[in-house]
């Protein structure tokens, strides 16, 4: 399957995100934050990226304009919890960047595996 890298500044989201990825048969790599993430891309660019919008050091739009730089084509799912209306900003500020889909935490397993086949088959 793909290869898709995990973004996020919760250990414990990431775990989540990355155990159903897995069971779809895809390989995750994590980043806790977005200076990590670019680090990781730059060594082994991947198929997906899932980025959170708020981290700590390079937040989520930052990541985002520094993968598309390394990468135009990348698809790349941001994600925000950032309460309801603020997160809704954050979304729609991704999505006018670059973010090929975006999702609001919590995120549903069937919402992420909708979005992640979406972006893997290029129908976006």
């Amino acid at each position: 399957m793909s290869c898709i890298l995990v973004v996020d500044d919760e250990p414990a989201l990431r775990r989540t995100l990355r155990a159903m990825l897995e069971k779809a048969g895809h390989t995750v790599m994590e980043a806790g934050d977005g200076d990590q993430a670019v680090a990781v891309f730059k060594e082994r660019p991947v198929d997906l990226v899932l980025t959170d919008i708020i981290m700590p050091n390079r937040e989520g739009i930052e990541t985002l304009g520094a993968l598309r730089r390394l990468d135009a084509e990348v698809p790349i799912i941001a994600m925000s919890g950032g309460g309801s209306k603020g997160g809704e900003l954050f979304l729609t500020l991704a999505s006018q960047l670059g973010a090929t889909q975006t999702l609001a935490k919590p995120i549903r397993q069937a919402d992420l595996m909708d979005a992640v086949e979406i972006c893997l088959a290029g129908e976006v």
